[in-house]
């Protein structure tokens, strides 16, 4: 014998059903949510990557294209990554006969520096950038403290009242046949900043969803350029 028919369900009772279904959808857009900023911001840089640039540039700002003036490498944590507090990112650098950066003693000259994490820099991967310093102020610091090293501020442009609270990179040298190469960067940020730093970056993110979602653009805007041109 066949099972009755259920009874259809009231107006009431749909209405309930649809509002639970609701419900559950957002609350699994929350967790996907959850989830996707504890990836973003990886809370303990486990997936920390990036690299940092050190430039001699003139008075102008015009970089220096002869040899000695320019080096680019590969940026590491040597901080404990969960709770190091200051965050320590750190470069080395071979003493190579070719490509190298060194400190001319030049009153003409400046260092400038840009710390970005992934491959590229871009304005939301920079974590900062060097306020430039003379090298003839750079070989008069070494003089003074009788060490090879000296030191530069670094501005975290994502940072509120970024200006105030420059964070310190040394940079470390070594002579070699008179001339004074760079053989170390380290950069130090208090866990407080590198924390905020995230955070903005991560503002970004979501309001770029935000305005995809909302159909006002703002987001997936170069993707749709790509696409176009395969077509």
């Amino acid at each position: 014998m066949s099972e009755a028919a259920k009874p259809e369900k009231t107006k009431e009772e749909k209405a309930i059903e649809k509002a639970e279904k609701e419900k559950e959808k957002e609350e699994d857009e929350k967790k996907a949510e959850v989830k996707a900023t504890r990836k973003f911001m990886d809370e303990e840089d486990e997936n920390f990557c990036g690299f940092m640039r050190l430039m001699i540039v003139d008075s102008d700002g015009y970089a220096k294209k002869t040899k000695g003036m320019d080096i680019k490498g590969p940026m590491y944590m040597t901080s404990d990554g969960a709770k190091g507090d200051p965050v320590v990112l750190e470069s080395e650098f071979a003493m190579n006969p070719l490509f190298y950066i060194q400190v001319p003693n030049d009153e003409s000259l400046l260092m400038f520096g840009e710390w970005w994490i992934g491959e590229k820099p871009s304005p939301l991967t920079t974590i900062g950038s060097a306020i430039p310093k003379s090298t003839q102020v750079a070989n008069k610091d070494m003089e003074k403290s009788g060490t090879a090293d000296f030191s530069m501020d670094v501005e975290m442009p994502l940072l509120k009242g970024a200006p105030s609270r420059l964070v310190k990179a040394t940079i470390s040298t070594k002579e070699q046949k008179f001339i004074t190469k760079v053989i170390k960067t380290k950069l130090e940020i208090p866990r407080a900043s590198w924390r905020e730093w995230k955070e903005h970056r991560n503002k970004f993110r979501n309001f770029a969803k935000n305005q995809a979602g909302s159909g006002a653009g703002g987001g997936g805007g170069e993707e749709k350029k790509d696409e176009e041109k395969k077509e």
